[in-house]
This record gives structure tokens, sequence and C-alpha cells, in this order.
């Protein structure tokens, strides 16, 4: 909001049309803003952009729930006309889901979309052990390769020097395939320099790697996360016995992370 009311200080020139563009995308790509395109006429096609937050709140706090297009228009504080067009977003994105015109019904389970990968060395493996800042849900690859006892566990096998998880809640698992997860992964590590990947040809070091799509209630979801919100954990082992832990949150001007130790 600080950036828009800069630039409406001052009388909007072409430069400030495109600056506003760039600020609505990035807010679109951190998940804060969704958009609906409505063609005008012939190629000219108008945009409508609604902040996603309130309607995702709604979604998750009423599991099963009818509701009309009147209730969403009183719940979101927008005037009715404009409810269609947010509508028809979110049953792009399954957020809901039509049983009768006008009426649709809030979903009762979500899909837990990860994609982890994780790194194992044979060099003095045992001064190395990712541990987990709280208990967490690993792919079940991890367990048949090793790298973890059990799929619900609070730290990997002796001599896992690193692993990264990206976590997505959705109900629409198919628009976050893996190869997404994988690109959002490699964007991360570029911008960020992330250089356990550097390591990963050496004869000593092994890696692994899973993506899985599973059904989960709606309650397993951390309440900090909304709909289709990208989130990033790094672990790196260190000798000294703990694990730095790099919490990642993705904001418009780019990722944002607070670190912390777990032991």
């Amino acid at each position: 909001m600080e950036i828009l009311n800069e630039i409406f200080r001052q009388p909007i020139r072409p430069a400030d049309v495109e600056r506003i563009r760039r600020i609505l995308w990035r807010l679109e790509i951190a998940g804060l803003v969704v958009r609906h395109a409505e063609p005008v006429r012939g190629p000219i096609v108008r945009y409508w952009y609604y902040d996603a937050r309130p309607l995702r709140r709604i979604i998750l706090r009423r599991p099963g729930q009818r509701l009309t297009e009147t209730e969403l228009s009183r719940l979101l504080g927008i005037p009715l006309a404009e409810i269609p067009r947010l509508v028809q977003v979110a049953l792009e994105r399954g957020w809901l889901r039509i049983v009768a015109p006008g009426v649709y019904i809030t979903p009762v389970r979500i899909f837990r979309v990860q994609k982890m990968r994780a790194w194992r060395t044979d060099y003095k493996p045992e001064l190395y052990q990712v541990k987990f800042h709280e208990s967490t849900a690993v792919p079940r690859q991890l367990v048949l390769e090793g790298f973890s006892s059990r799929e619900e566990t609070t730290e990997l096998e002796i001599g896992v020097h690193g692993a990264v998880r990206i976590v997505v809640y959705t109900t629409a698992p198919e628009r976050w395939p893996e190869e997404r997860l994988e690109r959002i992964m490699r964007g991360l590590f570029a911008q960020e320099g992330i250089t356990l990947e550097i390591f990963s040809d050496r004869p000593y070091i092994h890696t692994t790697q899973a993506y899985e799509a599973r059904e989960v209630d709606i309650d397993e979801k951390p309440p900090e996360l909304e709909l289709d919100e990208v989130d990033v954990w790094l672990w790196v082992s260190k000798e000294e016995g703990f694990t730095y832990v790099y919490h990642y949150t993705r904001r418009p001007w780019g990722w944002v992370y607070e670190r912390f130790e777990a032991r």
C-alpha cells in the first residue's frame, strides 16, 4: 500500500502503470491476490484482482458448509455484483464446488503436496544428523531409502547433513505438480545462494528426493498457512551437534527467512 500511495502522489505516467502491473504480478506470485480475466472485445482483456486471504480463511473455517453468493458478499464485504467473478476463480482453484445455481460448498478435506530433497554423507557420518524443529511428516520414499526411520519424525537418520522441504496445502493438487515445486526449489537455491546441491557429485554424498500428494483433514494444516501458500524449510546439520533451521516465506519482493537452531 505504501508503494501505491507513493505512485499516486503524482500524475500517473506509462511507467507508473507498468510499475503497478509488476506490483500486482508479484502479489499474485506470492499468493496474496487472485486474478480474474474477463474478455472485453477482440484481444482486449480486463483483469480483476482480489485479495485472496479473506476467502481462503472462510473456506478453512467452514469445512463442508454451503454458502450462497449473498452470504459470500456479506462475509467478504464485496458487492454482490462482484461475487461471480471471485467465485469463478475459487471454482477453478477447487476452493469451492457448485451444488446449485448460486450455491456452493466448501471442501471437507484438502491435500498436502510436498517435495523433499535430502543429502547424506559417508564422511564422518556420526557428526551429522538433521533435527527438525517439531514433528514433521516426510514423504514415504525417504523412509524406503533409509534417510528416515518413519514418516512422522523429529529427526532424520545419522549422517543426513541437509534437507529441504517445500509443502503446499491445496484443494487442487494437480495445480502443484512436481515440476512446479522443483522450479520453486531451484529458484530459491539460486536467489539465496544455497550450496548443498554443489556437493552432490562427491562420491561420499548420497542424495534422495521425493514428491508426494496426500489427502489430509483440514485441521492437519498448520493454522498459520493459507491455502495454496508455498512453505519452505531448510535444515543444515552442524558438526557441533545442532541443526540450523531456515524457514523461507515468499513475499512480493522475494524470499524472506528466519533462522534458528534445533537440538
